[in-house]
Protein backbone atom coordinates (compact mmCIF):
# COMPACT_ATOMS: atom_id res chain seq x y z
CA UNK A 1 0.00 0.00 0.00
CA UNK A 2 1.63 3.62 -1.14
CA UNK A 3 1.59 5.81 1.90
CA UNK A 4 -0.70 4.24 4.33
CA UNK A 5 -2.49 6.27 6.34
CA UNK A 6 -5.21 5.68 9.10
CA UNK A 7 -8.47 6.19 7.79
CA UNK A 8 -10.81 4.99 10.54
CA UNK A 9 -11.06 5.87 14.22
CA UNK A 10 -12.14 3.61 17.36
CA UNK A 11 -13.07 5.85 19.95
CA UNK A 12 -14.39 6.24 22.80
CA UNK A 13 -14.02 7.39 26.52
CA UNK A 14 -11.68 5.38 29.12
CA UNK A 15 -13.81 2.13 30.11
CA UNK A 16 -16.39 2.35 27.27
CA UNK A 17 -15.53 -0.94 25.22
CA UNK A 18 -12.75 0.43 22.76
CA UNK A 19 -10.48 -2.16 23.38
CA UNK A 20 -13.06 -4.83 23.22
CA UNK A 21 -14.12 -3.90 19.94
CA UNK A 22 -10.11 -3.25 18.72
CA UNK A 23 -9.50 -6.73 19.72
CA UNK A 24 -12.52 -8.55 17.89
CA UNK A 25 -12.50 -6.75 14.98
CA UNK A 26 -8.99 -8.04 15.07
CA UNK A 27 -9.64 -10.76 12.60
CA UNK A 28 -11.20 -9.11 9.80
CA UNK A 29 -8.60 -9.17 6.59
CA UNK A 30 -10.00 -5.80 5.27
CA UNK A 31 -8.88 -4.02 8.25
CA UNK A 32 -5.27 -3.78 9.29
CA UNK A 33 -4.21 -2.73 13.46
CA UNK A 34 -1.34 -1.32 14.66
CA UNK A 35 0.83 -3.42 17.18
CA UNK A 36 -0.12 -0.78 19.92
CA UNK A 37 -4.17 0.13 20.09
CA UNK A 38 -3.14 3.85 21.64
CA UNK A 39 -0.86 5.59 19.28
CA UNK A 40 -2.42 8.95 20.47
CA UNK A 41 -0.66 11.56 17.81
CA UNK A 42 -3.24 13.90 17.50
CA UNK A 43 -3.69 14.34 21.11
CA UNK A 44 0.25 14.79 21.68
CA UNK A 45 0.56 18.30 22.78
CA UNK A 46 -2.73 17.88 24.97
CA UNK A 47 -1.86 15.04 26.88
CA UNK A 48 1.56 16.15 27.42
CA UNK A 49 0.25 19.48 29.24
CA UNK A 50 -2.78 18.18 31.21
CA UNK A 51 -2.82 14.46 31.81
CA UNK A 52 -2.01 12.88 35.05
CA UNK A 53 -1.34 9.13 32.89
CA UNK A 54 1.71 8.06 31.58
CA UNK A 55 0.38 7.00 28.35
CA UNK A 56 2.52 5.67 25.22
CA UNK A 57 2.05 8.76 22.66
CA UNK A 58 3.79 9.61 19.53
CA UNK A 59 4.47 13.39 18.35
CA UNK A 60 6.53 12.90 14.30
CA UNK A 61 3.89 12.47 11.94
CA UNK A 62 6.94 10.01 10.43
CA UNK A 63 6.52 7.73 13.62
CA UNK A 64 3.20 7.75 13.44
CA UNK A 65 2.54 6.48 9.86
CA UNK A 66 5.25 4.35 10.37
CA UNK A 67 3.01 2.21 12.64
CA UNK A 68 0.96 1.92 9.57
CA UNK A 69 3.80 0.81 6.93
CA UNK A 70 3.72 -2.75 6.88
CA UNK A 71 -0.37 -2.54 6.13
CA UNK A 72 -1.05 -4.12 2.71
CA UNK A 73 -4.29 -3.93 0.79
CA UNK A 74 -6.26 -3.60 3.57
CA UNK A 75 -9.89 -0.95 3.51
CA UNK A 76 -9.19 0.30 6.60
CA UNK A 77 -6.14 1.05 8.98
CA UNK A 78 -7.25 1.56 12.57
CA UNK A 79 -6.21 4.06 15.53
CA UNK A 80 -8.30 3.23 18.94
CA UNK A 81 -7.01 6.21 21.10
CA UNK A 82 -9.73 6.89 23.55
CA UNK A 83 -7.72 10.23 24.37
CA UNK A 84 -9.41 11.44 20.86
CA UNK A 85 -12.54 11.72 22.36
CA UNK A 86 -11.02 13.70 25.85
CA UNK A 87 -10.03 17.03 23.88
CA UNK A 88 -12.28 19.78 22.03
CA UNK A 89 -9.45 20.13 19.17
CA UNK A 90 -8.94 16.66 18.30
CA UNK A 91 -11.82 16.14 15.79
CA UNK A 92 -10.52 19.37 13.59
CA UNK A 93 -7.27 17.57 13.63
CA UNK A 94 -8.40 14.52 12.25
CA UNK A 95 -10.03 15.91 9.74
CA UNK A 96 -7.25 17.78 8.56
CA UNK A 97 -5.12 14.71 8.62
CA UNK A 98 -8.38 12.79 6.52
CA UNK A 99 -11.51 14.33 5.69
CA UNK A 100 -12.83 10.77 4.57
CA UNK A 101 -11.81 8.75 8.08
CA UNK A 102 -15.02 7.27 9.30
CA UNK A 103 -15.68 7.53 13.10
CA UNK A 104 -16.86 4.69 15.14
CA UNK A 105 -17.94 5.84 19.18
CA UNK A 106 -18.17 3.87 21.96
CA UNK A 107 -20.42 4.62 25.16
CA UNK A 108 -22.36 2.97 27.60
CA UNK A 109 -24.27 3.59 30.17
CA UNK A 110 -22.60 7.01 31.38
CA UNK A 111 -23.09 7.11 35.41
CA UNK A 112 -21.36 3.42 35.30
CA UNK A 113 -18.76 4.53 33.21
CA UNK A 114 -17.85 7.69 35.27
CA UNK A 115 -17.47 5.68 38.55
CA UNK A 116 -15.43 2.77 36.76
CA UNK A 117 -13.15 5.40 35.31
CA UNK A 118 -12.52 6.53 39.32
CA UNK A 119 -11.77 2.94 40.49
CA UNK A 120 -9.78 2.67 37.47
CA UNK A 121 -7.76 5.89 38.51
CA UNK A 122 -7.60 4.47 42.21
CA UNK A 123 -6.32 1.06 41.26
CA UNK A 124 -3.73 2.97 39.33
CA UNK A 125 -3.08 4.97 42.25
CA UNK A 126 -3.67 8.58 40.21
CA UNK A 127 -6.49 9.60 43.13
CA UNK A 128 -6.40 9.86 46.88
CA UNK A 129 -9.78 11.31 47.36
CA UNK A 130 -13.43 10.70 47.61
CA UNK A 131 -15.01 10.46 44.13
CA UNK A 132 -17.88 13.20 45.05
CA UNK A 133 -14.21 15.49 45.61
CA UNK A 134 -13.05 15.45 42.36
CA UNK A 135 -17.21 15.92 41.30
CA UNK A 136 -16.64 19.61 42.58
CA UNK A 137 -13.91 21.27 40.43
CA UNK A 138 -14.55 21.96 36.87
CA UNK A 139 -11.42 23.03 36.25
CA UNK A 140 -9.39 19.85 37.03
CA UNK A 141 -8.20 16.95 35.25
CA UNK A 142 -10.37 14.51 37.00
CA UNK A 143 -13.17 16.24 36.34
CA UNK A 144 -12.81 15.96 32.91
CA UNK A 145 -11.96 12.49 32.84
CA UNK A 146 -15.07 11.35 34.99
CA UNK A 147 -17.77 14.21 33.58
CA UNK A 148 -16.79 15.60 30.66
CA UNK A 149 -16.01 12.55 28.77
CA UNK A 150 -19.35 10.91 30.33
CA UNK A 151 -21.62 13.90 28.48
CA UNK A 152 -21.40 11.86 25.31
CA UNK A 153 -23.99 14.35 23.57
CA UNK A 154 -21.48 16.82 23.67
CA UNK A 155 -18.52 14.86 22.54
CA UNK A 156 -20.22 13.73 19.87
CA UNK A 157 -21.47 17.20 18.82
CA UNK A 158 -17.50 18.47 18.47
CA UNK A 159 -17.56 15.32 15.56
CA UNK A 160 -20.03 16.22 14.25
CA UNK A 161 -19.11 19.54 13.31
CA UNK A 162 -16.25 18.21 11.03
CA UNK A 163 -17.72 14.73 9.49
CA UNK A 164 -20.85 13.93 8.23
CA UNK A 165 -23.32 11.96 9.97
CA UNK A 166 -22.40 9.38 7.57
CA UNK A 167 -19.05 8.60 8.64
CA UNK A 168 -20.20 8.61 12.11
CA UNK A 169 -21.40 5.58 13.80
CA UNK A 170 -22.34 5.07 17.40
CA UNK A 171 -22.15 1.95 19.17
CA UNK A 172 -23.79 1.08 22.94
CA UNK A 173 -21.08 -1.70 24.27
CA UNK A 174 -24.23 -2.90 25.80
CA UNK A 175 -25.66 -3.70 22.54
CA UNK A 176 -22.45 -4.54 20.98
CA UNK A 177 -23.14 -8.31 20.19
CA UNK A 178 -26.12 -7.59 18.16
CA UNK A 179 -24.93 -4.36 16.46
CA UNK A 180 -21.88 -5.94 14.74
CA UNK A 181 -23.77 -5.98 11.58
CA UNK A 182 -23.99 -2.41 11.81
CA UNK A 183 -20.84 -1.94 11.84
CA UNK A 184 -19.74 -4.18 9.42
CA UNK A 185 -22.08 -2.34 7.50
CA UNK A 186 -21.01 1.01 7.97
CA UNK A 187 -17.75 0.07 6.89
CA UNK A 188 -18.75 -1.66 3.84
CA UNK A 189 -17.11 -4.80 4.61
CA UNK A 190 -17.89 -8.31 5.06
CA UNK A 191 -19.29 -9.40 8.08
CA UNK A 192 -16.89 -12.14 10.04
CA UNK A 193 -18.13 -14.27 12.68
CA UNK A 194 -16.80 -12.61 16.20
CA UNK A 195 -16.36 -15.00 19.70
CA UNK A 196 -18.25 -12.85 22.57
CA UNK A 197 -17.77 -15.44 25.03
CA UNK A 198 -13.69 -14.50 25.49
CA UNK A 199 -13.60 -11.18 27.79
CA UNK A 200 -10.85 -8.52 27.24
CA UNK A 201 -9.63 -5.91 29.59
CA UNK A 202 -11.58 -7.25 32.37
CA UNK A 203 -11.04 -4.91 35.41
CA UNK A 204 -7.16 -5.57 36.41
CA UNK A 205 -5.65 -5.32 40.00
CA UNK A 206 -2.24 -5.50 41.15
CA UNK A 207 -0.86 -9.01 42.70
CA UNK A 208 2.73 -7.07 43.24
CA UNK A 209 5.09 -3.97 42.63
CA UNK A 210 5.45 -4.94 39.58
CA UNK A 211 2.17 -4.61 38.54
CA UNK A 212 1.79 -1.23 40.40
CA UNK A 213 4.31 -0.24 38.14
CA UNK A 214 2.82 -1.46 35.24
CA UNK A 215 -0.49 0.07 35.39
CA UNK A 216 1.38 3.39 36.02
CA UNK A 217 3.82 3.06 33.46
CA UNK A 218 1.38 1.91 30.18
CA UNK A 219 3.61 3.86 28.15
CA UNK A 220 6.87 2.22 28.90
CA UNK A 221 4.74 -1.29 28.68
CA UNK A 222 3.51 -0.69 25.24
CA UNK A 223 7.28 0.36 24.17
CA UNK A 224 8.17 -3.20 25.29
CA UNK A 225 5.27 -4.77 23.67
CA UNK A 226 6.58 -3.99 20.14
CA UNK A 227 9.72 -6.46 20.63
CA UNK A 228 8.37 -8.95 23.60
CA UNK A 229 6.64 -11.92 22.17
CA UNK A 230 3.09 -12.05 22.83
CA UNK A 231 3.11 -15.41 24.95
CA UNK A 232 5.53 -14.03 27.33
CA UNK A 233 3.40 -11.03 27.89
CA UNK A 234 0.58 -13.14 28.41
CA UNK A 235 2.47 -15.32 30.61
CA UNK A 236 4.19 -11.31 32.60
CA UNK A 237 0.04 -10.49 32.84
CA UNK A 238 -1.07 -13.52 34.82
CA UNK A 239 2.20 -12.92 37.41
CA UNK A 240 1.78 -9.46 37.94
CA UNK A 241 -2.29 -8.47 37.75
CA UNK A 242 -5.57 -10.71 39.08
CA UNK A 243 -8.89 -9.92 38.09
CA UNK A 244 -10.29 -7.34 40.02
CA UNK A 245 -13.83 -7.28 41.76
CA UNK A 246 -17.26 -5.39 40.21
CA UNK A 247 -18.59 -2.91 42.38
CA UNK A 248 -21.78 -0.50 42.21
CA UNK A 249 -22.35 3.27 42.51
CA UNK A 250 -22.84 3.63 46.10
CA UNK A 251 -26.45 5.50 46.58
CA UNK A 252 -24.98 8.85 47.90
CA UNK A 253 -22.26 9.08 44.74
CA UNK A 254 -24.68 8.63 42.08
CA UNK A 255 -27.22 11.05 43.53
CA UNK A 256 -24.12 13.65 43.47
CA UNK A 257 -23.33 12.15 39.87
CA UNK A 258 -26.21 12.10 38.06
CA UNK A 259 -27.63 15.66 37.77
CA UNK A 260 -24.03 17.05 35.81
CA UNK A 261 -24.81 14.15 33.34
CA UNK A 262 -28.28 13.45 33.33
CA UNK A 263 -29.46 16.38 30.70
CA UNK A 264 -26.66 15.42 28.03
CA UNK A 265 -27.63 11.80 28.53
CA UNK A 266 -31.37 12.88 27.83
CA UNK A 267 -30.24 14.83 24.76
CA UNK A 268 -27.84 11.90 23.41
CA UNK A 269 -30.66 9.05 23.93
CA UNK A 270 -33.14 11.12 21.97
CA UNK A 271 -29.95 10.82 19.78
CA UNK A 272 -29.68 7.57 19.37
CA UNK A 273 -33.43 6.75 18.65
CA UNK A 274 -33.65 9.30 15.91
CA UNK A 275 -30.71 7.36 14.29
CA UNK A 276 -32.48 3.88 15.47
Amino acid sequence: MKNPKPNLFIIGAPKCGTTFLFEKLKGHPEIFFPRIKELNHFSYEELKINSYYKDFKIKSREKYLGFYKTAKNQKYLVDGSVSYFTFDDIPSKINVFNPDAKIIIMVRNPYKRAYSHYLMDKRMTYTNKPFMEYLKDPSSFHYKQYISNSRYFEQYKKYQDFFSDQNILIIELENLETEMNKIFSFLKIKPISIDFSKRVNENKVSKNSIGNFAQKNRGFIEQLKLVIPKSIISLLKNRIYKTGEKMQIPEKEFKFLKPLIEKDYSQFNKLIKNEG
